[in-house]
C-alpha cells in the first residue's frame, strides 16, 4: 500500500517520533523510506555571526547549515537502521520547508508523508505551520506523528 514513505526531519522530538512511526509502517508494507531535511533560508543568530567574523568559527553559514543537516539526517538514518530498515534514502535541500517537502513528495512519487505535528518553532496550536501547510496543500496521504 505504501511503497514510498517520505519523512521530513528537523531534529525535533516530533520528527523522531515520525521516523519511529515510518519505520513501523515500512516494516508492514516493505516500503522505501525517504528522509528529507529542508534548510531554511534564514540567517544565523547574531552570536554565531559574531563568532564567524572574529574567526572563532571558521565555517561559513552554508557549511554550518549543511553540517547540521547531515547530523540530523544521520541521526534519523541511525534510528531507521536500528529498527532493522535498509531500504532508505536521505537528502537535504534548501528553501521553504512546506513547499520543498511537497515538491519532493511529488518528485519521488511518495505514497505517504509522515511528519511530526510540530517542529522546532513555537508551540501554540495543534499543528505547526509546516505540518498544517502540508496537510492543506497535498494530495498525498499524510500521517501526523504526535
Amino acid at each position: 500500500m505504501f511503497e514510498k514513505i517520505l519523512v521530513p526531519v528537523d531534529g525535533s522530538a516530533h520528527a523522531k517520533r515520525a521516523v519511529e512511526m515510518a519505520a513501523a509502517l515500512a516494516h508492514c508494507h516493505n516500503s522505501t523510506v525517504f528522509l528529507l531535511h529542508v534548510i531554511r533560508d534564514l540567517s544565523l543568530p547574531q552570536e554565531i555571526l559574531s563568532m564567524i567574523r572574529s574567526g572563532e568559527v571558521t565555517e561559513s553559514r552554508s557549511e554550518i547549515l549543511e553540517d547540521s543537516a547531515e547530523i540530523i539526517l544521520d541521526n534519523a538514518r541511525q534510528q531507521l537502521t536500528a529498527a532493522g530498515l535498509t531500504d532508505l534514502q536521505s537528502e537535504y535541500v534548501m528553501g521553504n520547508p512546506a513547499s520543498r517537502i511537497l515538491e519532493y513528495a511529488q518528485e519521488i512519487g511518495a505514497d505517504l508523508v509522515v511528519i511530526g505535528h510540530r517542529g522546532l518553532g513555537p508551540s501554540d496550536g495543534l499543528l505547526g505551520g509546516v505540518a498544517r501547510k502540508i496537510v492543506n496543500r497535498t494530495t498525498v496521504s499524510v500521517l501526523i506523528a504526535t
